[in-house]
């Protein structure tokens, strides 16, 4: 007994001075039992964001904080967030080492890559995307013969309440299928219905909590949902392997229709052990186009809808706008995008006060970062709060106000959005932006120009407050889509 007693002393010891160790020269935070005082501080609200700013104000700019097994080190400001994501974008691109990349992806793919896999899993999909559309009027056309079926399938409910979640996220998602599988689909197509519900990550993502406490995925039964998150993606690695399958038998290397052409000539060039050449790496690019082509997009618009509900005269002054300039014989196009001012302004200030991923995608630190007079140690989550830039009253005064003016001069030009990093900063700004930004264009112009829109009931507002998961959504809502004229 004092032999088993004597080692646990020096064990336990050896723990505490190793937890001593560790914490030197971290940035500040709050105290505690490791672990599971930061737990209790992350879930006492359900909005993370506010948590956030709190603790912000509290202990500066960098601050940290443990979550069970995790040390999350917290970076927030404008001039702090570009400083590590910009000017030491070598030291903070990486992922973080957790459950889901570690064993779900292996690191594989676009969003959840490190180093010179990700370098050249990034180049590869950048350089495909751009010959199947990025940056050319071929991908105009495919957005707006999305948006004419859009517009038809609004009209078809002649009036009457409905939920537009659906519908967007369809439309959205048939413009990655068209650079992916060089094909869009029937809404109602049974396989497209399919993949739609297995790319969704619903409001939010079982791996979360496993993530923080790995131990938890070996419990008995799914209780986190781990079993079944695993299924779908091996379900949807399947349908992806399929139409890899039937695109080699089809295969044409002197004219490659999309995405998935591209990849099989690129890898008739690479050694055959090239990881970024693999299949299974294609399986997660695709994966992770469609995650970060279709979810939030179709969130930005749900949340646009919400605030045109909630401000008729917005919905009036973009209005107008788009009749003076564009007219109503014919839907705006690219081309009417620099002219339509406060259009510019409504949706930039949406992705300014939804912010509808508010800390970014997660960082890591594969190795000891020393920043700002604090050591940020290996292996921990590195959280971009760009809520922190978004709604900081010294970047944009009365941040809590939807105001789409605060993005006007003097004489109602568009300007002043160079601190609306909704697509974050640096080498890990998203792949998808220009496109994203184009499908809230073209989508919500042409829709302001045909419907108004009105609440479903006299009074019934949706709420301007979200769901916090894998992206900050509306909850759900219906309204009425009356045609103008």
């Amino acid at each position: 007994m004092e032999v088993f007693t004597a080692v646990l002393f020096v064990v336990v010891t050896a723990l505490i001075l190793a937890w001593i160790k560790q914490s030197r020269y971290l940035p500040p935070g709050p105290g505690g039992i490791p672990g599971l005082s930061g737990l209790k501080i992350m879930t006492s609200d359900k909005i993370p964001m506010r948590t956030f700013r709190k603790l912000r104000r509290t202990y500066g700019d960098v601050f940290s904080i443990r979550v069970g097994t995790q040390l999350l080190v917290v970076l927030n400001g404008y001039d702090v967030i570009k400083d590590a994501l910009v000017k030491r974008a070598d030291e903070f691109s990486d992922r973080p080492i957790l459950f889901i990349n570690s064993i779900l992806t292996k690191g594989r793919g676009l969003l959840a890559s490190s180093g010179e896999h990700w370098k050249q899993t990034r180049t590869f999909s950048l350089t495909a995307l751009r010959e199947f559309g990025f940056g050319k009027k071929s991908l105009e056309a495919k957005v707006k013969e999305e948006v004419d079926v859009f517009l038809d399938v609004i009209g078809q409910h002649n009036g009457e309440p409905f939920d537009i979640n659906a519908l967007v996220h369809s439309s959205v998602a048939n413009v990655i299928c068209s650079i992916v599988f060089g094909r869009r689909f029937d809404h109602d197509d049974k396989d497209f219905k399919w993949l739609l519900s297995n790319v969704d990550p619903g409001p939010a993502g079982p791996t979360s909590i496993v993530n923080t406490f790995p131990v938890l995925r070996f419990l008995p039964g799914d209780p986190f949902g781990i079993k079944t998150f695993l299924r779908k993606l091996l379900q949807l690695r399947g349908y992806f392997r399929t139409s890899v399958e039937k695109h080699k038998m089809a295969f044409d290397p002197n004219s490659p229709q999309d995405l998935i052409d591209a990849f099989i000539k690129e890898k008739s060039k690479h050694d055959k052990d090239n990881p970024v050449f693999r299949y299974d790496n294609l399986d997660f690019i695709i994966l992770h186009l469609f995650l970060a082509g279709t979810e939030t997009t179709t969130t930005t618009i749900r949340w646009a809808i919400v605030y045109l509900l909630r401000n008729p005269d917005v919905q009036v002054r973009m209005f107008r706008e788009i009749e003076s300039v564009v007219g109503l014989s014919r839907l705006p196009t690219v081309a009417d995008r620099p002219n339509l001012h406060y259009c510019e302004a409504f949706i930039t200030e949406i992705l300014r006060r939804c912010n509808i991923v508010p800390l970014s995608v997660p960082h890591g630190a594969l190795k000891d970062i020393h920043f700002r007079g604090y050591r940020i140690p290996k292996g921990c989550t590195i959280l971009p709060n760009l809520d922190s830039i978004l709604n900081d009253p010294e970047n944009f005064p009365n941040p809590e106000t939807f105001d789409p003016t605060r993005f006007l001069d003097d004489q109602g030009k568009f300007c002043g959005a160079e601190k609306v990093v909704a697509f974050s900063l640096g080498r890990r700004v998203c792949l998808g932006e220009a496109l994203a930004r184009m499908e809230m264009f073209l989508i919500l112009t042409s829709f302001v120009q045909r419907y108004e829109v009105v609440a479903d009931e006299p009074g019934n507002l949706p709420s301007e407050e979200g769901l916090f998961g894998i992206t900050y959504r509306p909850e759900p809502y219906k309204f009425r889509a009356i045609p103008r004229g």
